[in-house]
């Protein structure tokens, strides 16, 4: 069966990537080839689904199971977020502070798809990582991250609240922690991210005010932790963390110019 281009219904480049998921192939290889692909019957009805599920408001991420970050691909699904390009402000951020040479130990609250994480233990391949969710079904897919990453030797995962269930210092903390409140309208494709890792409460910082207060007992002296806020946030999370006696070490923004990641030490004890 011939293959017929959609009518503007969806990105070029989002029908190759659903084409190649299709044919098992890269985009590039589809890209080279399409103007002469032909489909099976069976290929093209997967196909319609598939499109017709993105025409829905369904993230591309979320049919083919799968999101680059950092250069590296990580799997996702309904019950994580999917990586996005603003969280690598919170990656470029680590970096700036930490080398590769050292082995530092790192704490990642909210764990999610472990993209965060896992990048940073691949870019600063002597550290240890420790990474905490609530949610026993997020863990499982970074789980399969972890496999797929060859990490399982530099990082445990761990079910729990927030801070509740750990002891000890570490070099690095970060976390996403969901940070839109519960008033606030949202896309369409929001509908398939977990809620619980989208809505903080009613004003949007109530899981910083959770978090923070408990990162000067888990840092260590020399320590540092990385917040990714929402858009507009900043005061609000510096409020909350010079009540807990941080100190503000630096402001990092996305690539839209938006203050996406703040960076703490413990300040004296």
């Amino acid at each position: 069966m011939a293959l017929v281009l959609p009518q503007k219904i969806i990105e070029v480049y989002e029908y190759r990537l659903l084409l190649g998921e299709i044919l098992k192939q890269p985009p590039e290889w589809v890209f080279m080839h399409l103007p002469t692909l032909i489909l099976s019957a069976e290929q093209k009805q997967n196909l319609d689904e598939l499109v017709h599920r993105r025409i829905n408001g369904e993230p591309i991420a979320k049919i083919l199971g799968y999101k680059e970050f950092y250069g590296r691909r990580f799997f996702t699904n309904a019950h994580t977020l999917d990586p996005r390009p603003d969280s690598e402000t919170l990656v470029d951020a680590v970096r700036k502070y930490f080398s590769a040479a050292e082995p530092y130990q790192i704490l990642d609250l909210g764990l999610g798809t472990g993209c965060l994480l896992f990048t940073i233990l691949c870019e600063l391949s002597n550290a240890y990582g420790v990474g905490v969710d609530y949610s026993w079904d997020a863990l499982m897919v970074a789980k399969r991250n972890q496999e797929n990453l060859n990490l399982m030797n530099r990082s445990c995962l761990i079910q729990s609240s927030w801070s509740t269930a750990l002891q000890g210092r570490f070099d690095i903390i970060i976390s996403n922690p969901p940070y839109i409140a519960t008033t606030e309208m949202l896309d369409v494709s929001t509908l398939h991210d977990p809620t619980m890792a989208l809505f903080s409460g009613k004003t949007g910082v109530e899981a910083y005010e959770q978090i923070l207060p408990k990162l000067k007992s888990l840092l260590k002296p020399s320590g540092k932790a990385f917040l990714e806020i929402g858009k507009g946030q900043e005061l609000c999370v510096e409020k909350i963390a010079m009540a807990a006696g941080l100190i503000n070490e630096g402001v990092f923004r996305d690539l839209s110019g938006v203050v996406r990641v703040l960076c703490y030490s413990p300040g004296k004890a």
